[in-house]
Protein backbone atom coordinates (compact mmCIF):
# COMPACT_ATOMS: atom_id res chain seq x y z
CA UNK A 1 0.00 0.00 0.00
CA UNK A 2 1.14 3.71 -0.54
CA UNK A 3 0.80 5.89 2.52
CA UNK A 4 1.59 9.32 3.35
CA UNK A 5 2.38 10.12 6.90
CA UNK A 6 1.75 13.94 7.94
CA UNK A 7 2.78 16.03 10.58
CA UNK A 8 3.91 19.42 11.24
CA UNK A 9 7.54 18.62 10.69
CA UNK A 10 9.65 15.72 10.42
CA UNK A 11 13.04 14.20 10.87
CA UNK A 12 15.67 14.83 11.02
CA UNK A 13 13.78 17.68 13.50
CA UNK A 14 14.07 16.54 17.01
CA UNK A 15 11.28 15.99 18.54
CA UNK A 16 8.61 12.96 20.13
CA UNK A 17 5.74 12.61 17.40
CA UNK A 18 9.16 13.25 14.39
CA UNK A 19 10.89 10.17 16.03
CA UNK A 20 7.98 8.30 16.18
CA UNK A 21 6.74 9.23 12.51
CA UNK A 22 10.53 8.32 11.35
CA UNK A 23 10.47 4.45 13.29
CA UNK A 24 6.68 4.20 12.18
CA UNK A 25 7.69 4.79 8.44
CA UNK A 26 10.92 2.38 8.71
CA UNK A 27 8.85 -0.73 10.04
CA UNK A 28 5.89 0.09 7.50
CA UNK A 29 8.69 0.32 4.98
CA UNK A 30 9.84 -3.09 6.28
CA UNK A 31 6.07 -4.56 6.14
CA UNK A 32 6.84 -3.89 2.74
CA UNK A 33 4.49 -0.19 2.41
CA UNK A 34 5.21 2.61 0.37
CA UNK A 35 5.61 5.18 2.34
CA UNK A 36 6.45 9.16 1.69
CA UNK A 37 6.92 11.16 5.20
CA UNK A 38 5.28 14.85 4.13
CA UNK A 39 4.96 18.37 5.57
CA UNK A 40 2.37 20.94 4.87
CA UNK A 41 5.10 21.87 2.00
CA UNK A 42 5.38 18.53 0.83
CA UNK A 43 1.55 17.09 0.74
CA UNK A 44 -0.13 16.68 -2.40
CA UNK A 45 -3.09 15.00 -3.36
CA UNK A 46 -2.38 11.77 -4.94
CA UNK A 47 -3.11 7.78 -5.36
CA UNK A 48 -2.39 7.15 -1.52
CA UNK A 49 -3.93 3.88 -0.20
CA UNK A 50 -3.94 5.58 3.22
CA UNK A 51 -2.88 8.84 4.73
CA UNK A 52 -2.21 9.03 8.35
CA UNK A 53 -2.16 12.53 9.73
CA UNK A 54 -0.15 12.79 12.73
CA UNK A 55 -1.49 15.44 15.36
CA UNK A 56 -2.70 18.22 12.30
CA UNK A 57 -5.99 16.89 13.23
CA UNK A 58 -6.31 17.89 16.77
CA UNK A 59 -3.42 20.58 17.70
CA UNK A 60 -3.89 24.40 16.58
CA UNK A 61 -0.44 25.30 14.76
CA UNK A 62 -2.14 25.24 10.96
CA UNK A 63 -5.70 25.14 11.54
CA UNK A 64 -5.98 26.34 7.40
CA UNK A 65 -4.12 22.84 6.79
CA UNK A 66 -6.17 21.48 9.29
CA UNK A 67 -9.86 22.42 7.64
CA UNK A 68 -8.04 21.54 4.69
CA UNK A 69 -7.60 17.91 5.48
CA UNK A 70 -10.97 17.47 7.04
CA UNK A 71 -12.38 18.43 3.89
CA UNK A 72 -10.71 15.77 2.18
CA UNK A 73 -11.41 13.16 4.30
CA UNK A 74 -14.95 14.11 3.02
CA UNK A 75 -14.37 14.04 -0.48
CA UNK A 76 -11.52 11.51 -0.87
CA UNK A 77 -13.48 8.54 0.42
CA UNK A 78 -11.15 6.20 -1.32
CA UNK A 79 -8.04 7.36 0.53
CA UNK A 80 -8.00 5.44 4.34
CA UNK A 81 -7.91 8.20 6.68
CA UNK A 82 -5.82 7.52 9.97
CA UNK A 83 -5.85 10.26 12.82
CA UNK A 84 -3.25 9.58 14.83
CA UNK A 85 -3.86 11.07 18.27
CA UNK A 86 -0.77 12.17 20.29
CA UNK A 87 -1.93 15.38 21.40
CA UNK A 88 -5.50 17.02 21.89
CA UNK A 89 -5.90 20.65 22.00
CA UNK A 90 -8.30 20.82 19.16
CA UNK A 91 -11.44 19.08 18.34
CA UNK A 92 -13.96 21.26 17.32
CA UNK A 93 -14.55 19.70 13.55
CA UNK A 94 -13.53 15.66 13.42
CA UNK A 95 -12.65 14.25 10.48
CA UNK A 96 -14.26 11.77 8.58
CA UNK A 97 -11.25 8.71 9.52
CA UNK A 98 -9.94 5.96 11.67
CA UNK A 99 -9.49 7.20 15.24
CA UNK A 100 -6.24 6.17 17.17
CA UNK A 101 -4.73 7.24 20.36
CA UNK A 102 -1.34 6.50 21.52
CA UNK A 103 -3.07 6.07 24.60
CA UNK A 104 -5.86 4.78 27.14
CA UNK A 105 -5.41 8.40 28.31
CA UNK A 106 -5.98 9.69 25.13
CA UNK A 107 -8.26 7.61 23.96
CA UNK A 108 -10.91 8.82 26.82
CA UNK A 109 -9.74 12.38 25.99
CA UNK A 110 -11.00 12.47 22.27
CA UNK A 111 -13.71 10.05 23.00
CA UNK A 112 -15.34 13.28 24.56
CA UNK A 113 -15.39 14.88 20.91
CA UNK A 114 -16.53 11.86 18.59
CA UNK A 115 -19.20 8.97 18.86
CA UNK A 116 -16.93 6.85 16.77
CA UNK A 117 -14.57 4.34 18.06
CA UNK A 118 -11.06 5.49 19.16
CA UNK A 119 -8.97 2.48 19.19
CA UNK A 120 -5.37 2.57 21.04
CA UNK A 121 -1.87 1.69 19.55
CA UNK A 122 0.86 2.54 21.24
CA UNK A 123 4.00 3.75 20.36
CA UNK A 124 7.01 1.65 19.56
CA UNK A 125 10.34 2.36 20.33
CA UNK A 126 13.37 1.71 18.04
CA UNK A 127 15.16 -0.01 21.23
CA UNK A 128 18.13 -1.22 18.48
CA UNK A 129 18.88 2.40 17.68
CA UNK A 130 18.70 3.40 21.34
CA UNK A 131 20.90 1.14 22.59
CA UNK A 132 23.12 1.56 19.84
CA UNK A 133 22.97 -2.49 18.95
CA UNK A 134 24.72 -3.63 15.67
CA UNK A 135 23.31 -4.85 12.98
CA UNK A 136 24.94 -8.48 13.48
CA UNK A 137 24.13 -8.61 17.14
CA UNK A 138 20.22 -7.46 16.32
CA UNK A 139 19.96 -10.02 13.55
CA UNK A 140 20.59 -12.52 16.41
CA UNK A 141 16.75 -11.46 17.87
CA UNK A 142 17.56 -11.75 21.28
CA UNK A 143 15.15 -10.01 23.08
CA UNK A 144 12.52 -13.24 22.24
CA UNK A 145 15.19 -15.66 24.24
CA UNK A 146 14.23 -16.61 27.77
CA UNK A 147 17.82 -16.51 28.68
CA UNK A 148 21.07 -14.89 27.36
CA UNK A 149 23.82 -16.22 28.84
CA UNK A 150 27.55 -14.53 27.80
CA UNK A 151 30.89 -15.51 27.67
CA UNK A 152 33.66 -13.65 26.29
CA UNK A 153 36.49 -15.90 25.81
CA UNK A 154 39.16 -17.81 23.51
CA UNK A 155 38.77 -21.17 22.93
CA UNK A 156 41.54 -22.40 25.45
CA UNK A 157 40.50 -25.92 27.87
CA UNK A 158 40.85 -23.40 31.11
CA UNK A 159 38.27 -21.05 30.04
CA UNK A 160 35.41 -24.21 30.81
CA UNK A 161 33.05 -23.16 27.99
CA UNK A 162 32.02 -26.79 28.63
CA UNK A 163 30.12 -25.89 31.82
CA UNK A 164 28.33 -23.52 30.00
CA UNK A 165 27.03 -26.22 27.71
CA UNK A 166 25.51 -27.82 31.06
CA UNK A 167 24.25 -24.72 32.26
CA UNK A 168 22.23 -24.18 29.06
CA UNK A 169 21.17 -27.63 29.08
CA UNK A 170 19.16 -26.83 32.29
CA UNK A 171 17.70 -23.64 30.50
CA UNK A 172 15.38 -24.60 28.13
CA UNK A 173 14.36 -21.17 27.12
CA UNK A 174 17.98 -19.68 27.32
CA UNK A 175 20.77 -19.03 24.72
CA UNK A 176 24.49 -18.85 25.39
CA UNK A 177 26.90 -16.69 23.13
CA UNK A 178 30.29 -17.74 23.22
CA UNK A 179 32.40 -14.86 21.37
CA UNK A 180 36.01 -16.82 19.94
CA UNK A 181 36.84 -18.10 16.73
CA UNK A 182 38.56 -21.18 16.88
CA UNK A 183 42.06 -20.35 16.09
CA UNK A 184 43.93 -22.65 12.98
CA UNK A 185 47.65 -21.91 14.18
CA UNK A 186 46.46 -23.69 18.00
CA UNK A 187 46.01 -27.04 16.97
CA UNK A 188 44.39 -27.92 20.77
CA UNK A 189 41.99 -24.93 20.27
CA UNK A 190 40.86 -26.54 17.57
CA UNK A 191 40.51 -29.93 18.79
CA UNK A 192 38.39 -28.25 22.09
CA UNK A 193 36.07 -26.49 19.83
CA UNK A 194 35.78 -29.65 17.88
CA UNK A 195 35.02 -31.53 21.34
CA UNK A 196 32.52 -28.62 22.13
CA UNK A 197 30.45 -28.69 19.41
CA UNK A 198 30.02 -32.67 19.67
CA UNK A 199 29.13 -31.91 23.55
CA UNK A 200 26.18 -29.34 22.24
CA UNK A 201 24.87 -32.10 20.15
CA UNK A 202 25.31 -34.89 22.33
CA UNK A 203 23.47 -32.30 24.94
CA UNK A 204 20.25 -31.21 22.58
CA UNK A 205 21.43 -27.82 22.52
CA UNK A 206 23.13 -26.79 19.00
CA UNK A 207 20.86 -24.21 18.21
CA UNK A 208 21.05 -22.25 21.28
CA UNK A 209 24.40 -22.12 21.53
CA UNK A 210 26.43 -19.58 19.35
CA UNK A 211 29.68 -19.87 18.78
CA UNK A 212 29.56 -16.10 16.84
CA UNK A 213 33.28 -15.75 15.94
CA UNK A 214 33.08 -19.29 14.01
CA UNK A 215 32.19 -17.34 10.62
CA UNK A 216 33.89 -14.32 11.20
CA UNK A 217 35.31 -12.13 13.80
CA UNK A 218 33.13 -9.95 15.90
CA UNK A 219 33.65 -6.18 16.33
CA UNK A 220 34.42 -4.37 19.31
CA UNK A 221 31.25 -2.61 18.75
CA UNK A 222 29.39 -5.99 18.49
CA UNK A 223 30.80 -7.35 21.73
CA UNK A 224 29.62 -4.14 23.52
CA UNK A 225 26.29 -4.97 22.15
CA UNK A 226 26.47 -8.37 23.34
CA UNK A 227 27.00 -7.05 26.77
CA UNK A 228 23.59 -4.67 25.98
CA UNK A 229 21.37 -7.97 25.71
CA UNK A 230 23.06 -10.10 28.07
CA UNK A 231 20.89 -10.99 31.10
CA UNK A 232 24.36 -12.42 32.67
CA UNK A 233 28.14 -12.82 32.23
CA UNK A 234 28.71 -16.75 32.66
CA UNK A 235 32.75 -17.06 33.37
CA UNK A 236 33.35 -20.39 34.55
CA UNK A 237 36.76 -20.38 33.77
CA UNK A 238 39.44 -23.01 35.99
CA UNK A 239 42.29 -20.38 35.93
CA UNK A 240 42.91 -16.84 35.37
CA UNK A 241 45.52 -14.43 35.90
CA UNK A 242 42.75 -11.62 36.04
CA UNK A 243 39.75 -12.06 33.99
CA UNK A 244 37.93 -8.31 32.19
CA UNK A 245 35.35 -9.26 31.27
CA UNK A 246 34.22 -9.17 35.13
CA UNK A 247 35.00 -5.01 34.56
CA UNK A 248 33.78 -5.39 31.06
CA UNK A 249 30.17 -6.75 32.76
CA UNK A 250 30.33 -4.47 35.99
CA UNK A 251 30.56 -1.09 33.65
CA UNK A 252 28.04 -2.66 31.45
CA UNK A 253 25.56 -3.39 35.04
CA UNK A 254 25.20 -7.17 33.52
CA UNK A 255 25.01 -9.72 36.47
CA UNK A 256 27.72 -11.85 36.71
CA UNK A 257 28.15 -15.64 37.28
CA UNK A 258 31.81 -16.94 37.36
CA UNK A 259 33.90 -19.81 39.23
CA UNK A 260 35.15 -19.28 42.35
CA UNK A 261 38.80 -18.67 41.49
CA UNK A 262 40.99 -16.34 43.33
CA UNK A 263 41.34 -13.54 40.43
CA UNK A 264 37.53 -13.25 40.46
CA UNK A 265 37.72 -13.20 43.67
CA UNK A 266 40.59 -10.27 42.97
CA UNK A 267 38.86 -8.40 40.20
CA UNK A 268 35.02 -8.92 41.09
CA UNK A 269 33.34 -5.86 42.45
CA UNK A 270 30.10 -7.83 42.63
CA UNK A 271 29.44 -11.14 41.44
CA UNK A 272 27.54 -14.42 42.29
CA UNK A 273 30.48 -17.01 42.71
CA UNK A 274 30.21 -20.96 42.26
CA UNK A 275 32.84 -23.84 43.03
CA UNK A 276 33.97 -25.13 40.30
CA UNK A 277 32.41 -28.94 41.49
CA UNK A 278 28.94 -27.30 41.72
CA UNK A 279 25.98 -28.80 39.57
CA UNK A 280 25.04 -27.16 36.39
CA UNK A 281 21.40 -27.67 37.36
CA UNK A 282 22.13 -25.68 40.54
CA UNK A 283 24.12 -22.76 38.90
CA UNK A 284 20.78 -22.79 36.42
CA UNK A 285 18.60 -22.46 39.65
CA UNK A 286 20.55 -19.90 40.98
CA UNK A 287 20.74 -17.71 37.59
CA UNK A 288 16.94 -18.63 37.12
CA UNK A 289 15.96 -17.01 40.56
CA UNK A 290 18.35 -14.06 40.53
CA UNK A 291 16.53 -10.93 40.61
CA UNK A 292 18.87 -8.92 38.55
CA UNK A 293 18.71 -11.19 35.99
CA UNK A 294 14.94 -11.47 36.03
CA UNK A 295 15.73 -7.06 35.64
CA UNK A 296 17.71 -7.49 32.89
CA UNK A 297 14.72 -10.02 31.35
CA UNK A 298 12.53 -7.68 31.56
CA UNK A 299 14.20 -5.32 29.99
CA UNK A 300 14.78 -7.02 26.89
CA UNK A 301 11.09 -8.32 26.99
CA UNK A 302 10.07 -4.17 27.02
CA UNK A 303 11.86 -4.28 23.68
CA UNK A 304 9.96 -7.13 22.02
CA UNK A 305 6.90 -4.92 23.17
CA UNK A 306 8.18 -2.07 21.45
CA UNK A 307 8.73 -3.54 18.36
CA UNK A 308 7.75 -1.29 15.94
CA UNK A 309 7.22 -3.80 13.19
CA UNK A 310 5.00 -6.41 15.37
CA UNK A 311 2.82 -3.40 16.67
CA UNK A 312 1.83 -2.06 13.26
CA UNK A 313 1.28 -5.92 11.61
CA UNK A 314 -1.07 -6.61 14.31
CA UNK A 315 -2.91 -3.67 15.16
CA UNK A 316 -2.39 -0.73 12.21
CA UNK A 317 -2.72 -3.20 9.27
CA UNK A 318 -5.72 -4.75 10.14
CA UNK A 319 -7.49 -1.17 10.41
CA UNK A 320 -6.26 -0.04 7.20
CA UNK A 321 -7.61 -2.96 4.93
CA UNK A 322 -10.93 -2.31 7.00
CA UNK A 323 -10.46 -5.53 9.41
CA UNK A 324 -10.93 -5.25 12.80
CA UNK A 325 -7.82 -4.98 15.26
CA UNK A 326 -7.16 -7.29 17.93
Amino acid sequence: MHIALLHYSKPPVIGGVERVIGEQAAALRSLGHEVDVLTRSEWREGRWGAVIVHNVFTMPFDLTWTEELIALTESRRDIRWINWVHDVRWAEKVPQAVHIAVSEHRRAEYAKHTCEPVHVIPNGCDARAVLGLTERVSTLKLEKAGWVLLQPTRFVRRKNIELGLRVLAELPDAVYLVTAAPDPHQKDGLKYFRELKQLARDLGVTKRVHFLGEKSLLSDADVRSLYQMADALFFPSTQEGYGLPLIEAALHQVPVFCSDIPAHREVAAQATFFKLGASPKGIARRIKTDAAVKTRQGRRGLMARLDWRTILQERLEPLLSGRKAP
